[in-house]
């Protein structure tokens, strides 16, 4: 049986976990926190950091395993292209490409030198070349760590002391050092996800994506997006111009983007499944079999061979609960017109635990079905309001 190693093992990463099994694959997952749920649906657990690329590649070679599967994240992109060229499989991206379209810094000069839509970016090294743009510029902006996810190391600055403060974050977070500075737009964000084979979209759907409570962190997510037809062409020759101007594999390209109508502006991309198995929405939403043909396609196989699939619903998103404050869970409690529409729901946070990060931590997913797009968007406004969260405060001192 031939071993498959699945970078992390969090609940993200079951479906693709599930995935091999069914391909009759033997499943290692790996990563630094092995008290992830991921682990216990695998063969074997084998502790490492997945975003160191050495250790990785060893880990590799030790124990015979033959393909790897990228994450729910940016750094295992970047890893399992690394060891994937070292090791001479097929199924990713050269390792220089998984390095351009997942650093901010290198993607947004690509997009530049390529006259694709996106905000104007700038690139700094030191904090003090930063700083001394910023007492000129014009504001509102946005600074980015260029090497992280799931909106950390991102602040909005209205005004040089806010700058400031800002590039200190994104320095204090980012890995590399580096950071982009670039203006604040505003509209509508959604995503766009499409799947390639021989650098063609054969699927295709997006999201609206709101950030309530976080502003550069999604919370809600509905399906599919808001006038998706009226910027989904153009965005499908944008994401097949890159796949043959780059060479890409086969296998998940995703955009987020900022909307004005007709007009879009990109902000980050992704060649990866998404955390909150998001993945699993845009499956249910389109008549494609995204899990196993991206496993498929990264143990070097043909995803091409895949039967469709029924769509499941057409209309439909997750919301991630969040706690008001920091402390220990005591309740939470949904409605009962909200929940009628719930067909899943995975908890993160059981009453008597912790929350310590109420700014990024949640409580529960709800994946949620509606009749329509119009009445899915009215609701999903309201559950912050509507979904009673109960907390015990953290004592201080």
């Amino acid at each position: 049986m031939e071993k498959v190693l699945v970078l992390n093992g969090s609940f993200c990463e079951i479906p693709l976990i599930e995935c091999a099994h069914k391909l009759g694959y033997y499943v290692i997952t790996t990563g630094n926190a092995p008290h992830l749920v991921g682990h216990t649906y695998a063969d074997e657990y084998i502790p490492a950091d997945y975003s160191n690329k050495e250790e990785i590649l060893a880990l590799v070679k030790k124990n015979g395993i033959r393909h790897v599967i990228s994450c729910a994240n940016d750094f295992g992109v970047i890893t399992a292209a690394y060891v994937a060229e070292k090791m001479g499989w097929q199924g990713h991206d050269t390792f220089q490409n998984a390095k351009l379209l997942h650093l901010k810094d290198q993607f947004k000069e690509y997009l530049a030198k390529k006259g694709i839509p996106s905000p104007t970016s700038i690139v700094f090294s030191d904090a003090a070349s930063a700083k001394k743009y910023l007492d000129t510029a014009e504001y509102p902006v946005i600074v980015k760590a260029t090497d992280l996810t799931g909106g950390k190391g991102i602040m909005k600055a209205t005004c040089v002391q806010e700058g400031y403060l800002a590039v200190d974050n994104a320095y204090k977070m980012s890995r590399s050092e580096h950071i982009v500075i670039e203006p604040f737009l505003t509209g509508m964000q959604q995503t766009f996800v499409a799947f390639l084979q021989g650098k063609r979209v054969v699927s295709y759907t997006g999201c609206n994506s709101y950030s309530p409570i976080n502003p550069y962190l999604i919370q809600s997510e509905t399906l599919p997006a808001e006038q998706l037809a009226d910027v989904a062409e153009e965005l499908c020759r944008t994401v097949e111009f890159i796949a043959k101007d780059l060479d890409l594999a086969d296998g998940i390209f995703a955009f987020q983007l900022i909307r004005n109508g007709k007009r879009f502006y990109i902000i980050e991309m992704m060649r990866r499944p998404f955390g909150n198995q998001f993945l699993q929405l845009v499956e249910d939403n389109t008549d494609f079999p995204w899990h196993m043909a991206q496993v498929i396609t990264q143990t070097g196989g043909d995803s091409a061979t895949l039967q469709r699939i029924a769509q499941k619903r057409a209309f439909c998103g997750h919301h991630g609960i969040m706690a008001p404050q920091n402390g220990t869970l005591v309740r939470y409690s949904i409605p009962e017109d909200i929940e009628q529409h719930v067909y899943k729901k995975i908890v993160m946070c059981e009453p008597g635990e912790k929350i310590e990060n109420c700014m990024n931590e949640r409580i529960a997913y709800i994946f949620y079905e509606y009749e329509s797009l119009e009445e899915m968007n009215r609701a999903v406004l309201t559950f912050n309001e509507r979904i009673s969260v109960v907390m015990e405060p953290s004592c201080e001192g």
